[in-house]
């Protein structure tokens, strides 16, 4: 399941989710989930402590803040939420350009071909 927010407030420590995502756990009521930047494979994991309030909204809470400080979310970000049925979302980060950002710590195809270039040059023999 996808869906996407908006930052609409300066900072918050809690990003309330969906009903209808709520509604597809089907009576689930998960105590955690994992946050990662999409793009950066399973390298940074970030522990997100979820919370229910009485009339049944679900939130991130505990660990939230920190996430938006580690990628810099700011007002008027759009995010696009994956959940991947592990208690895990995949979060893409679409800044105030229209644009995804993207962030040192992404996964990038050149990288890996500078990887796999070294691992055949110290292969090679002298």
């Amino acid at each position: 399941m996808e869906f996407f927010m908006i930052i609409l407030e300066k900072s918050s420590s809690r990003q309330v989710l969906p009903d209808n995502f709520v509604k597809m756990l089907d009576g689930l009521r998960p105590q955690n989930m994992k946050l990662r930047q999409a793009g950066n494979g399973l390298r940074k994991l970030w522990d997100v402590e979820v919370v229910f309030d009485t009339d049944g909204s679900m939130y991130l809470d505990r660990g939230w803040k920190q996430f938006v400080r580690a990628y810099d979310l700011r007002h008027g970000y759009f995010l696009v939420f994956r959940y991947d049925d592990n208690a895990t979302f995949a979060v893409k980060v679409f800044d105030t350009t229209m644009c995804r950002r993207r962030y040192q710590d992404d996964d990038d195809t050149s990288m890996l071909c500078l990887f796999f270039l070294s691992i055949r040059l110290c292969l090679t023999p002298i």
